[in-house]
């Protein structure tokens, strides 16, 4: 009897143990298709469907079938950066460069959907820099530096206005002279060649309101949409040009505009230009001595009658994520620039400020803790502080209450002698909400946070699979720092919604055929449960190696999972289908099914 209880317990035990384990959905291969050369760059458009730039050709694929939607020749050594999606439509520019050095231009407007060229522009003797698109004049924005006729007007950085419906140019207007704006090596492609290709890359995307344009190339400058001309412009010194978008995103509040250079931030009345007060340098806050060489002013955020910025966090210098010292965060009056809070006790790693407006609060975290700042009163405070911690390690086994602070930083400040394992060095990146929740980002762990109940919802943390690939955790993770914790929504509406009356059948053809594939896309994502993908270390089975952990952002339980199979995976992961889509060899594209 003894023994037989014994059993039974024993039974139980396992019973419970195996209930506790994740379960895991099984993964498919859906198709593969290759590619003949390698994918430089890779991207999902608005409606799924996948583009891929190879050294000779720009081509898309079919996300349901793995088909080649169409392949354009033409678009040789492209980027990124310059196939721009216009959102809200199925187009996308793309430009041509030939002759010596790219010195010959030709942009192209392109129905993805089709692979059909809409309307191609006249060869323009001019370099590409970059492109801007705003659906809510019909018109597109191109940054060129134009080499002219040998007259003295004639050449230049230029900014050329194309009409979306026809391509024929509207205006162009000189805004420096030729090489007056500082270039960035362009993605991935040319990075290491012999002979970089240099674009508009490190700097933050310009903010739309109106008629008018304000673009951060040299500071804050104001374009007028309807001719061209530059209306008013505020120079102040440049960000570090050995790091990328090494300076705030421009911020628009009533009618203030914000930017910041040379360690300071600057207010400037929209309309009129003039500058209404500089702020104090970063050297104030965190000493002349730290601040001198690396003070970079990240992030700026205008709540009320305050005007926090953050200095300092991680950045791209283009190959690979550096943490930028000082750190700290500081609260301007927006009426005179006077700092009303400031610290520089930021250990270790700074996140984005993420800005609670329900809370009247801006939340941010270090290697430490979480921290809220009361922004409703005359002087901001501390709202809270929440110690970091983790609750369970991914694959099993518990990691309780392991700040993440005692393992060290990133790049250079990771204090390897206090961790049981390099593995787990990590502190937090970036902040953003999914789903309704706070969720807090490192390049090891993911958590989800109550900024009511002030509380760790859940945390994870994934062992890092080594390498390479690590870097390539965090090139994603300060991607989501610039883009989540800073984006901006630019005024305006879409085509559809600013006077866009063409009678041109080719275009509004491709109108309706973009809502058809936006309709499929909706039916098809409906109900899914809000996931996101981490690199890691994956068994399944007696299979081992680099693969995909998909987390239920709910839960914090890994629910889905896939292997790989080499130890520095290229892949697109399209979240609302959890499909993912691995470059094999590079020449190569998989679809998965998670």
């Amino acid at each position: 009897m003894k023994k037989l209880s014994l059993s039974r317990f024993a039974l139980l035990a396992l019973a419970f143990w195996l209930a506790a384990l994740p379960v895991f959905a099984e993964s498919k291969q859906l198709w593969s298709i290759p590619l003949k050369e390698n994918a430089k760059w890779h991207s999902l458009t608005e409606l799924g469907t996948l583009l891929v730039g190879t050294p000779s050709a720009v081509v898309c694929i079919d996300p349901e079938t793995g088909t080649e939607m169409w392949r354009r020749d033409e678009f040789k050594k492209t980027t990124a950066f310059n196939a721009r999606e216009i959102s809200g439509t199925p187009w996308l520019l793309c430009n041509t460069s030939d002759g010596f050095m790219g010195t010959k231009f030709t942009l192209h407007l392109v129905d993805y959907l089709t692979g059909k060229t809409v309307w191609t522009t006249p060869e323009v003797m001019a370099q590409y820099m970059g492109t801007i698109p705003v659906p809510a004049k019909n018109m597109v924005v191109l940054v060129l530096n134009v080499f002219g006729d040998g007259s003295a007007d004639s050449a230049g950085v230029f900014f050329v206005s194309y009409d979306l419906e026809t391509g024929k140019e509207r205006w162009r207007s000189k805004f420096a002279k030729s090489g007056g704006v500082t270039l960035y090596p362009a993605d991935k492609i040319g990075m290491f060649s012999f002979v970089p290709q240099m674009d508009l890359s490190g700097y933050h995307e310009p903010v739309i309101e109106g008629d008018a344009l304000y673009v951060p190339y040299l500071g804050i400058h104001c374009v007028d949409l309807n001719t061209g001309a530059v209306r008013w412009g505020v120079e102040f010194p440049k960000g570090d040009a050995g790091i990328k978008k090494a300076y705030a995103p421009l911020r628009i509040a009533g009618d203030r505009i914000y930017g910041a250079g040379g360690g300071s931030v600057y207010a400037v009345d929209k309309n009129t230009g003039a500058t209404l007060w500089k702020s104090e340098r970063i050297s104030k806050y965190a000493g002349l001595l730290k601040a001198r060489d690396n003070a970079i002013v990240g992030q700026i955020e205008p709540i009320g009658d305050k005007v926090f910025m953050r200095f300092g966090g991680n950045f791209s210098n283009g190959k690979d994520v550096v943490l930028r010292l000082p750190l700290g965060v500081v609260a301007l009056d927006a009426a005179t620039g006077k700092d009303v809070f400031g610290t520089d006790g930021v250990k270790e790693g700074l996140t984005n400020l993420m800005v609670l407006p329900e809370l009247n609060a801006v939340m941010f975290a270090d290697a430490y803790n979480l921290y809220a700042l009361d922004v409703a009163g005359t002087v901001a405070v501390e709202k809270f502080r929440v110690p970091i911690e983790f609750k369970r390690k991914m694959g099993g086994g518990e990691v309780a209450q392991l700040g993440l602070g005692a393992l060290g930083g990133i790049s250079g400040l990771a204090k390897a002698g206090f961790a049981q394992s390099k593995a787990r060095l990590d502190v937090p990146v970036a902040i953003h909400r999914r789903d309704g929740t706070i969720v807090i980002q490192g390049k090891q762990h993911i958590m989800s946070f109550d900024p009511v109940a002030k509380a760790i919802k859940w945390s994870t943390y994934y062992p890092a699979p080594g390498g390479g690939l690590a870097g390539a955790a965090m090139f994603a993770l300060a991607a989501t720092q610039g883009v989540m914790g800073n984006a901006q929504v630019a005024a305006g509406g879409g085509v559809g919604s600013s006077g866009y009356s063409s009678g041109v059948s080719t275009i509004h053809g491709g109108l309706d055929n973009y809502n058809v594939y936006a309709a499929k896309r909706a039916n098809a994502t409906a109900g899914t449960v809000m996931r996101t993908y981490v690199l890691t270390n994956v068994e399944d089975g007696k299979q081992k190696g680099v693969g995909l952990l998909g987390i239920d952002m709910g839960a914090g339980e890994a629910t889905k999972k896939l292997i790989l199979g080499t130890k520095e995976p290229e892949y697109q992961v399209d979240d609302a289908t959890d499909r993912i889509f691995f470059f094999k060899d590079k020449d190569t594209v998989v679809a998965y099914q998670l």
